[in-house]
Order: structure tokens, then sequence, then C-alpha cells
């Protein structure tokens, strides 16, 4: 019953902080990633210049003429259009076996275009043209210029046709709201810390005072009722986009595990520090929290720098990235395990703080 009280009470106090828990917590993040993910969508996408391609190449025909498509892919003439690369590349170029004998025999030929990141349109676009009219100038050639003997190739195109086959990835907007959870979950830690929630629970203190209740009891009570309080908050983030159909649209079932792991990350790393540490000390390291994904950078970039793997946050991230790619993070269990063990292992050291200390009697 006392457990019941104390989630209901504190609910309570979140329903009567509702406006400003609603622009802080959901609202802001929602409007920070929508115009995160809208700036990098026209980044990507500007009609105004072309994005430079970073392409590997997948030659499976290994041939001369292959070689000299490759060569072409290298000359400076399209050094401001594609970028030869074996590391982080956004296209695929694959030449299939077979290639040089499809051409010496004036037979329609297959070259694929894999997009490996989503945006790169209209220089994907413009580098298909440039392929198809390569190509072209080959049968020519071989042809003698006959427009006989080109039409007997293909009717419409000399080549049979490029694909552009993407992969699944993350939109613009897909990306920026699974790492602006990082940015609503470190401030959810930063002000759980900062006032032990008082700022949610006004006088719970002295509500639970009035029955007997050790501290220990008393941290199981807290620690529920922020689970709870910060399961709604993040439900709330994640729904929203959920619902527009602009995110987090994959399977129900492992949404809602994200979702919990996500608030037992935030209970036990608040609580760890404000009870290992302490008020006065607890506030600086929950700002070092705060500050870690804001130094990473991956909250407002989706990708950000070698410092983001020192935020628990980045982890969290993660496995919601991974979830709008497959609808699940089955792809990606160690992270979830690792987030799991650490906020398990914090909270067990918790709780033998308290029970260690010598006040274990909170209200009598």
């Amino acid at each position: 019953m006392k457990l019941i009280y104390y989630t209901k009470t504190t609910l309570k106090g979140m329903v009567s902080n509702g406006a400003v828990t609603l622009l802080y917590y959901i609202l802001f993040p929602v409007l920070l990633a929508a115009f995160m993910g809208f700036f990098q969508k026209t980044l990507m996408d500007s009609p105004l210049k072309l994005a430079t391609l970073k392409i590997q190449i997948n030659d499976m025909d290994n041939s001369t003429m292959s070689k000299n498509l490759i060569s072409f892919l290298e000359s400076d003439d399209m050094k401001e259009l594609v970028e030869i690369t074996d590391k982080k590349a956004n296209v695929e170029v694959s030449i299939p076996k077979g290639y040089e004998n499809n051409i010496v025999s004036l037979k329609s030929g297959e070259i694929t275009i894999n997009k490996l990141e989503e945006g790169y349109s209209n220089s994907t676009n413009t580098l298909k043209t440039i392929l198809d009219k390569y190509h072209e100038g080959l049968y020519v050639s071989l042809s003698g210029g006959s427009n006989e003997d080109l039409a007997k190739v293909s009717g419409e195109s000399v080549i049979e046709k490029i694909d552009i086959d993407s992969k699944k990835t993350s939109s613009s907007y897909e990306k920026m709201a699974a790492s602006m959870i990082a940015f609503v979950i470190s401030m959810l830690i930063f002000s759980l810390i900062q006032s032990n929630y008082a700022e949610v629970s006004v006088n719970l203190d002295k509500r639970v005072a009035s029955t007997p209740v050790t501290r220990k009891q008393y941290f199981y009570y807290d620690s529920f009722a922020l689970f709870v309080y910060s399961t709604v908050i993040i439900s709330g983030y994640v729904f929203f986009f959920r619902i527009s159909g602009i995110s987090f649209t994959g399977g129900i079932f492992p949404l809602v595990i994200l979702i919990l792991t996500s608030s037992m990350l935030v209970v036990s790393l608040s609580k760890f520090v404000y009870t290992f540490f302490g008020a006065k000390y607890g506030k600086v390291v929950g700002a070092l929290i705060f500050t870690l994904p804001i130094i990473g950078m991956e909250m407002f970039t989706g990708e950000g720098n070698a410092l983001k793997v020192l935020s628990p946050t980045h982890y969290i991230s993660k496995l919601f990235t991974l979830y709008n790619l497959n609808g699940s993070f089955s792809a990606n269990n160690k992270d979830l395990i690792l987030i799991l063990s650490i906020s398990i292992i914090l909270f067990i050291i918790a709780i033998l703080k308290i029970s260690l200390s010598k006040e274990e009697r909170r209200c009598v």
C-alpha cells in the first residue's frame, strides 16, 4: 500500500507540473531532433551543389575494361563527384562478372549502384547518368558508330539497367530521433540527481514520514516511483515519433524493452550518484554525466566523435538506431546486456551503501 501511495503521489506531482514536464523533457527534444533532422537532410540533398560520393568499387570481372571503368571514376574529371575509398563509403558500385564480354559482344549489361547511406539522391542519379553515357560511348566506338547495331543492344538504353539498390538505412529524422533520446535521458539523470526528485514530488518526504519506514524502504519506494516517472517521460518522447510515423515504427515489444531499459539506467545511475557521492559532489558528477553526450556531439549530429563512447547514453542511442533499422535490437544484444549489467551493479552498490549507513531508520 505504501508503494502504491508513494507512486500515486509522485505521478500527481508530475501532472501538477505537466506543462513544464512536457516542454522540458518531450517538446523541446522533439523540436530539436526535427530541426537537426531537417538540417542534415537539406545538407545531403542540396540541389545547389552535388555532394561528393564516397564510392567503394566491387570489381567481380577484374578485366581490362572493368579496370578502365575504375580509372575513369578515379580521373580528375570525376573527382568533384566521386571519391574512391575502402572505408565509410556511402555508395557501392558493383561490376558484374562477364562485364567485358557483354560489352565486346555488344550485349546489354548491368551495373549496380548500391546506396549505403540515406540521402545523396542528386549525386547518385548524376552518377547513374554519367555511367550510362560512358557505356553508350563504348558501344558507339565498338560498333563503328552504327545506330542499327546500337539498337540491337537495347531498345531504350545501352545498358539494360543501372540499379540504385538502397540498403535499409536510417533517414536523417530517424537518426536524430534516436540520437536525441540521449539528451532526454541525460536531462532526466541530471535533474533527478540535482533535486532528488524534489521539484516533481513536492512535500513527498513529509507525506511518507507520516508512517514508519526505514531508509532502505524509502530508497525502494523512491526508486520505483522514479522508474515509473522516467518510463512515462521516455515513452512520451518515443511514442510521439512512433505515432507520427517519423521514427521508432518497428515491433512494439522490443521498443518497450528499450524504454524500460532506458528507465532502469536513469534510476540506477541517478540513485547511485546521489547515494554514493551525496548532494554536494553528486551535483558535480551529475553535471559531468549531462555534459558527456554534449562533448561527444552524438546527440546533435547523429555521428559524434571519439568521446561519445564515454557517455552511457551512447549505448542507448545505438540500440534505438539499430531498432530503427531492423525493428529490433537482436543484432546488438551485447549493448543491451551491458546497459542492464551496469544498471544492476550500480543499483546494488547504492543499496549496500544504504545498508551500511548508520542511519538505517529514515522515519519513525
